[in-house]
């Protein structure tokens, strides 16, 4: 039996999503960094400062008026990716259904280690948060890997004593052709916890290839909504920008 295409990010992302939650209050939970489940910093994989650095990757990110009026725009450092990663990794006692779905989880836990570069941020706006990732070196071929990845798990079922059941529908989402080559992918994470309280988490991601550089796009609302035009806007410019700043 042949193992499942990887899912980086998706997977992995919905996996810390749910261990950042780790309060609710009348269906909204405060998200944090790294409950987005992308690893953010503004120097390169190796550098442990993640002091930034206007010459590399980070020059290619959206600057702040991009995202809106208020929105609160940080980068996150290297020391968060390990964190967020360490979070996404720690499955003891999470049952993952089907089998298919948890082998997947298991290939896709985002690693620094794996990129040669990267440089993120993270947007906030109330209970939303978007997240801009450039990376070089990504392991796998992300966007054909993201465009299979509702046939590989098209829903999955996570249970645990900490989170009560969770389960995460997918579903293709179209966005602009970029570069050299591009997908999408909405899902949405429904959680019921130990003591019956639910909250209803939707997501979208997006991933385009420009040369030897992976664009990566989630937008997630913790208690709320996502537009959809809106993000596919937004995922047009970031690549945009990126090429013109770094090319």
């Amino acid at each position: 039996m042949s193992l499942p295409r990887r899912i980086p990010v998706v997977l992995a992302a919905a996996t810390v999503l749910l261990a950042g939650c780790t309060s609710t209050v009348e269906g909204t939970a405060s998200p944090s960094p790294t409950t987005a489940g992308a690893p953010s910093s503004s120097g390169s994989g190796g550098d442990q400062g993640g002091d930034q650095d206007p010459d590399g990757l980070a020059a290619g990110l959206l600057p702040e008026d991009a995202f809106g009026a208020g929105a609160q725009v940080s980068p996150v450092t290297e020391a968060d990716v390990r964190a967020g990663a360490a979070v996404g990794a720690d499955l003891a006692g999470v049952t993952i259904t089907p089998e298919a779905c948890a082998q997947a989880i298991q290939q896709s836990q985002p690693s620094v280690e794996d990129l040669e570069d990267f440089a993120a941020q993270t947007a906030t706006s109330g209970t939303s948060v978007v997240v801009q990732l450039l990376t070089v070196g990504a392991p796998g071929d992300p966007v054909a890997d993201l465009a299979a990845s509702v046939a590989t798990c098209p829903q999955a079922t996570l249970t645990s004593p900490e989170i009560g059941t969770a389960t995460i529908t997918f579903s293709a989402l179209d966005v602009p052709a970029l570069g050299d080559g591009s997908a999408g992918l909405s899902y949405t994470t429904s959680v019921t916890g130990p003591d019956g309280s639910q909250l209803t988490i939707p997501a979208l991601i997006a991933v385009a290839v420009d040369g030897d550089r992976l664009l990566t796009v989630l937008s997630t609302s913790i208690g709320g909504s996502t537009d959809t035009a809106a993000f596919t806007d937004l995922v047009q410019q970031a690549y945009d920008y990126q090429a013109d700043q770094l090319d």
